[in-house]
């Protein structure tokens, strides 16, 4: 569509810069030490495909950190239960542990980290077509910690 607009039409000269200042995909210094202001996408066009903001929901913390505890709790129930007979079916968490517990709770935690500050980088971004919003996973992976964790109870009882 040709800018036609009422500018343009009262013989007014149209000063507006012809590129998309928001295509620019580097990040500066500044965006490091001073932080952005960017808490959503308003656009239509900016939701399309994976997207970051600079500023997250402040309910995304505590799924984060409900997750991480619920990790750990994970960790020393599962320490409990092998102590007791159990067996670890986790190729790498099986790995880990023998190196040591040590070694099992800073793999667990730090892979549980990596894999939360993952989906909070994309949380604003859309998966399987638009229908699910990333941030929409961090309420699921809380029920399914509290469900392993059920299931380790249920495990305490048989042991």
């Amino acid at each position: 569509m040709p800018r036609d607009n009422v500018a343009t039409k009262l013989g007014l000269q149209d000063k507006r810069y012809h590129t998309d200042r928001r295509i620019k995909k580097r990040l500066s210094i500044k965006h490091f030490i001073f932080g952005g202001r960017r808490k959503a996408l308003r656009r239509a066009a900016d939701k399309q495909g994976i997207k970051f903001v600079d500023e997250y929901n402040p309910a995304l913390l505590g799924f984060i950190v409900l997750l991480l505890i619920f990790s750990i709790i994970d960790g020393f129930m599962t320490l409990y239960l092998l102590d007791h007979g159990a067996h670890e079916i986790n190729p790498i968490m099986s790995f880990s542990l023998g190196l040591g517990p040590w070694f099992f709770f800073a793999s667990k935690f730090l892979l549980t980290c990596i894999g939360v500050m993952c989906l909070l980088v994309v949380s604003n971004s859309c998966v399987f077509d638009n229908r699910i919003q990333v941030r929409d996973v961090f309420p699921a992976m809380l029920f399914l910690y509290l469900m392993v964790m059920a299931w380790d109870s249920f495990l305490y009882l048989v042991v």
